[in-house]
């Protein structure tokens, strides 16, 4: 493989003919697009890959026109400040570990753009986040330039080489961990590949902070101590990970330090060689002859394999919004689209934010979101030429939404038994999210995963890296069926809203499967019903995901019993959950001076910061 090309996949949904009425021919056809190859260049100045409309067929005549909403009259505005928000002119940073955040701070405080700062996030999050940052997993990354250009960029694990669905089987039955569920990685080439292409900052300076909390020592967060504890009984059984996060017999402890010397070298030989530190060499070397040891599938020819795609952004109108998000082979953005799209046509939004009306199209429209979901949102590069782009397409048609059966029906729940399911596997929901802003409006949504919390429970010895059990993301059959270096589906779901090319909202969460919902969630919050990004992110969440066929409703932040009651005489089963639905960290911007205001969810916490920020309300 030759590291030094880029390879570009062009899916291009821009579906913003919905805001006149869209016509739909029986096959419909998306107009792909390419980015430019390898060729390194400042985020001010980088050409990004073009957004495209969906194309109308050349027989006009058998289009149908179905007319989508109106965009509001005079346009919606956001409300910025809030109580306990964090405010910025000078960009700001979202994350969940403050050290990692600051990081960020520090590239911006530097000069640096916002991918600048988001590489520098990411490889902290390596460091202090062990249980989803990482640098042995993958993630998705929304790109958004001053300029109003945008990109996505997919750096997924992907199967080894011998992978195949026996195999994938055999691990899941087996507990879906140790060396037989490891994937090929995907962050380093990922941001490194960000960097390249839009940063403006050199890769040893971005490392610089994650070096530093590596070789030094750093103290282990809050949140990290409770994922430690909660993966003791395994982690422990891993000498490597035992001996950097054990005191002894025991998980270290919030406020425990913990230095990471093979994590560091690791770092350094990334910082020295690039993206070739990690996936040749010495690094390699070691990851090849462990798998050789203990039975893992992964081969220096899998690592040498691995390709970041830069993709088109999934991309619709909302309310007068346009809303860009991850396409396949993450399903979370097709997820985020539909439900949005067709909330948008129920009127939902002129519900009061507790009406049980509201809540009752916001679940029926998951539900119908949630049963397409798996059958679009697999690896386009493993579907016919231009087949992922027309399926979805269609599925985001006026067309679609208006004709579907079954229809949502505003007076009763309508069973999940009434839907075709297709695959049913589970998501592992621990997984990581980053917003970046900086002062001249470049914006970055970064999802990374390792899949299960600490991935594999296996760090690979002499690297200090633990590795993605992202096999077991693979489903038996259908279109995200195993294949030799095929991306696994996931429910990532970065997102940024814009108007007139300039970002005003950059938003996303970790949740496995309720990733699609809190991100919508969320936006609603803040488009519909005029929240604060404060009180948008805080309160209560609602999921279903069509199967089980229950309404889980977070127990912290639950509903009032009138609209939990409103609910069930609807016909929906309300289950209280203990554990928190996602943990959105969002950015909303004032496109006119650039001012932006972020915020942290309490439900893992984490810092909001940025060169000069400060908590106040506007």
């Amino acid at each position: 493989m030759k590291r030094g090309r880029l390879r570009s996949t062009g899916l291009s949904l821009l579906l913003s003919l919905l805001a006149c009425g869209d016509p739909i021919p029986q096959h419909p056809s998306v107009a792909s697009s390419s980015a430019q190859s390898s060729s390194s260049a400042p985020l001010t100045s980088a050409q990004a890959v073009p957004s495209a409309a969906a194309s109308a067929s050349a027989s006009a005549s058998a289009a149908v026109v179905v007319p989508a909403p109106a965009a509001p009259d005079p346009p919606i505005q956001l409300r910025y400040g809030g109580k306990h928000a964090v405010a910025s002119s000078g960009g700001l940073v979202v994350s969940v570990d403050a050290n990692a955040t600051q990081a960020g701070v520090r590239a911006l405080e530097a000069g640096g753009n916002a991918v600048d700062a988001a590489v520098a996030v990411g490889y902290a999050l390596a460091v202090t986040h062990p249980s989803a940052g990482n640098l042995g997993g993958g993630g998705f990354m929304i790109v958004k330039l001053k300029s109003g250009e945008s990109v996505a960029i997919d750096f997924r694990e992907i199967a080894p080489a011998t992978a195949t669905t026996k195999k994938v089987i055999a691990e899941v039955e087996a507990g879906a961990g140790g060396y037989a569920s490891m994937v090929v990685p995907g962050t380093v080439s990922g941001l490194n590949l960000a960097r390249e292409r839009f940063g403006s900052k050199p890769l040893a300076e971005l490392l610089a902070p994650a070096i530093s909390l590596a070789s030094k020592g750093h103290k282990v967060s809050p949140r990290a101590a409770v994922s430690l504890k909660a993966q003791w009984s395994k982690l422990k059984g891993d000498a490597a990970a035992a001996q950097v996060w054990g005191n002894g017999k025991n998980p270290k402890q919030a406020g425990d330090r913990v230095i990471q010397k093979d994590l560091a070298s690791t770092l350094t030989a990334i910082s020295e060689r690039g993206t070739m530190g990690f996936y040749s060499g010495q690094v390699a070397e070691y990851i090849d002859g462990a798998m050789k040891r203990n039975g893992g599938e992964i081969t220096k020819e899998d690592l040498l394999a691995y390709e970041t795609k830069v993709r088109a952004p999934l991309t619709f109108s909302y309310r007068g919004f346009t809303v860009e998000t991850m396409p396949p082979p993450s399903m979370g953005g097709v997820a985020v689209a539909e439900t949005l799209l067709a909330l948008e046509r129920s009127i939902q939004h002129k519900s009061k934010a507790t009406d049980p009306e509201r809540l009752h199209l916001f679940i029926e429209s998951a539900k119908w979101a949630y049963a397409d979901r798996r059958g679009v949102g697999a690896d386009p590069d493993f579907m016919a030429e231009g087949a992922s782009a027309a399926d979805i397409g269609k599925l985001l048609s006026g067309l679609n939404l208006t004709t579907r059966i079954p229809k949502i029906d505003p007076l009763k729940a309508t069973p999940a038994s009434s839907f075709d399911t297709g695959q049913k596997s589970k998501e592992s929901p621990e997984t990581t999210h980053y917003s970046v802003v900086d002062a001249a409006g470049n914006a970055v949504s970064c999802t990374v995963t390792l899949s299960a919390a600490f991935g594999s429970k296996v760090m690979i010895p002499g690297t200090g890296v633990f590795f993605s059990n992202a096999l077991g993301a693979f489903s038996p059959t259908g279109a995200n069926e195993v294949k030799p270096h095929k991306r696994m589906a996931s429910s990532m779901s970065p997102t940024i809203v814009s108007r007139n090319g300039q970002v005003e909202i950059v938003a996303g969460s970790p949740g496995g499967d309720t990733i699609p919902n809190t991100v919508s969630q969320v936006l609603i919050n803040l488009i519909d019903l005029g929240l604060s990004v404060d009180e948008a992110v805080t309160r209560g969440r609602v999921h279903h995901q069509l199967l089980p066929d229950v309404v889980r409703i977070e127990s912290a932040r639950g509903l009032p019993d009138a609209t939990k009651t409103a609910l069930k005489q609807l016909g929906h089963t309300l289950e209280p959950s203990a554990m928190a639905l996602g943990d959105a960290k969002i950015i909303v911007r004032d496109k006119a001076t650039g001012d932006a205001w972020g915020f942290s969810d309490e439900r893992e916490g984490g810092l909001a910061a940025g060169p000069k920020a400060e908590e106040r309300q506007k």
